[in-house]
């Protein structure tokens, strides 16, 4: 998605004339309206035109309706405005080109929806902030929203949040599109009983997407983090989810360009039909797979439409059915050429109980840092591929430590050499590896314990030696071919070559040292609990 048609100057412009705009007092004895384009009726007050309107004071049970033209641009500047809601959204737009939700500078305000979803002359409102038009949030003011029984912020079109320090807790989704939600700026903190991002629309499979450019994101969702019901894009900004579900899900494409996402705790971590990371600092704990590449539902030579994720029924659902998920079967369950995970660049921290990077088609590296550390059980291993599918790497770092049960390696087809070594060790054990010379090729601290370790760096190539320590147990490599393996039963790569071990305090030509990346996992202690 291109990042210069997302946003309008006008959303990012959140200045206002006061001198000219309406102004409206909020009040439970009666609010007033100064100024042309609104009107009050009992609890409830309602803009029809276009222009500017500042609102302040409190309603303990009312609303703001904005119900304006088919071509009016309506900004509604929030400066210490507080408005609670029994029955229907504390703000709702019914009709408008767009609407601006501008928080005027230093001021609090809250929006508050305390009943459950009604059907009303709005139509079915199930939200604290409520939109059929094209709201954008902008300002430098500060935004509470809440729903005890419904979702946080809900929009029939495109949500823009440009700008402002909002605070959304919602029974259901914390924020809602139906066609795409976009993030450039301002700090937003979002927990949610299901979603804490959903964007879906059924009757069009290329929107329901978001796309983020920057800002900062703090969720804890009792499903998803963010879903997409097409594509997500991470070009900038920071993002830091723990969920019960996916952190990050997209029904198609999901690609990490730019910023930082931290997933603290998820059942599945970054999750899409297709996977790319070109940049940024990706960080993820899974309870199963850390990154996964599902692939489109109909399979690679189906006709475009809504994906569904690898698991046919969500951890949610079964957790409200008093079940739990299927253990992970392991292995290679064929191919899917729709499916496929690409890392180019920038770094990528794994922590994973399941497959830690789990593609259904081709896995491809061809730059950056991959860091993986799990999983521990035999069942998974801490790269998968699909049956007849590659796993080919030309560039870039890869250092993936786990169990043996299910180990694969990378495909001989790869330009740049790997290893698979039979080399455990504990968390926190720090595993380098040397070529012949005493020069650190890569380094890296996994979080857990370990039965083997695949690693793969620029200057692993055939005909040269290399030693791999881990803590003070050292492994002599010679890289007969591309691959190279002494993992009984492993899978891709080549045949065991050569290579020896020995073990104790130090070696000849080799001297410990060089910097190591920590795999511990985040602080999950404010996490939601399973």
């Amino acid at each position: 998605m291109d990042a210069s048609s997302q946003f309008t100057d006008r959303d990012l412009d959140a200045s206002y004339d006061e001198s000219g705009a309406t102004r409206v007092e909020l009040a439970d004895s009666g609010s007033k309206v100064t100024g042309d384009g609104a009107s009050v009726d009992g609890g409830t007050v309602t803009i029809t035109e276009s222009g500017t309107y500042v609102v302040s004071g409190s309603l303990s049970d009312g609303r703001i309706v904005v119900s304006a033209g088919e071509e009016d641009k309506v900004q509604v500047v929030l400066d210490g405005a507080s408005v609670g809601s029994s029955s229907s959204a504390a703000l709702v737009v019914t009709q408008a080109d767009k609407v601006f939700l501008t928080l005027a500078q230093g001021s609090q305000n809250t929006l508050t929806a305390s009943g459950a979803d009604v059907e009303s002359d709005y139509g079915n409102v199930d939200g604290a902030v409520f939109s059929k038009s094209d709201p954008t949030i902008n300002g430098d003011g500060n935004l509470s929203v809440s729903s005890s029984q419904g979702h946080g912020i809900v929009c029939k079109d495109d949500l823009r949040l440009v700008d402002g320090i909002v605070d959304v807790s919602a029974a259901g989704h914390a924020i809602q599109a139906n066609d795409s939600v976009r993030v450039n700026g301002g700090a937003w903190t979002l927990t949610a009983g299901t979603d804490g991002i959903h964007a879906e629309n059924d009757e069009d499979s290329s929107k329901g997407y978001v796309y983020l450019a920057g800002g900062s994101l703090g969720i804890t969702a009792g499903s998803d983090g963010i879903d997409a019901g097409s594509v997500l894009q991470v070009d900038g900004g920071s993002v830091s989810v723990a969920a019960q579900d996916d952190g990050l899900h997209a029904e198609y494409d999901l690609a990490i360009n730019g910023g930082s996402v931290n997933v603290t705790q998820s059942y599945e971590g970054v999750e899409g039909a297709r996977v790319s990371i070109t940049g940024g600092e990706t960080s993820v704990v899974s309870s199963d797979d850390g990154l996964n590449a599902a692939g489109d539902p109909t399979g690679p030579t189906g006709t475009t439409g809504v994906m569904s994720s690898t698991d046919s029924t969500s951890v949610t659902d079964l957790a409200q059915s008093g079940q739990a998920p299927s253990a992970p079967s392991g292995g290679m369950m064929g191919s899917d050429s729709s499916a496929s995970i690409l890392i180019s660049g920038g770094r990528v921290v794994v922590n994973a109980e399941g497959d830690g990077i789990d593609s259904n088609g081709d896995l491809t590296i061809t730059g950056g840092e991959t860091y993986v550390s799990g999983p521990t059980g035999d069942g998974d291993g801490a790269i998968d591929y699909g049956d007849g599918a590659t796993a080919t790497i030309s560039g870039g770092i890869v250092v993936a430590a786990g169990s043996a049960g299910m180990a694969e390696d990378f495909s001989t087809s790869s330009s740049q050499g790997s290893m698979l070594v039979a080399a455990s060790g504990d968390a926190g054990d720090v595993v380098t590896l040397k070529d012949s010379g005493g020069e650190t090729l890569a380094s890296f601290s996994p979080a857990k314990s370990f039965a083997c370790v695949l690693v793969s760096a620029p200057g692993v190539e055939a005909g040269q030696s290399y030693t791999l320590a881990v803590g003070a147990t050292f492994t002599d490599v010679t890289m007969d071919g591309t691959t190279y393996s002494d993992v009984s039963g492993a899978v891709g790569g080549g045949a065991p070559q050569g290579g020896g071990d020995q073990t104790g305090p130090g070696q000849p030509g080799f001297a410990p040292g060089g910097s190591s990346t920590s795999g511990d996992a985040p602080d999950r202690s404010g996490a939601p609990l399973a």
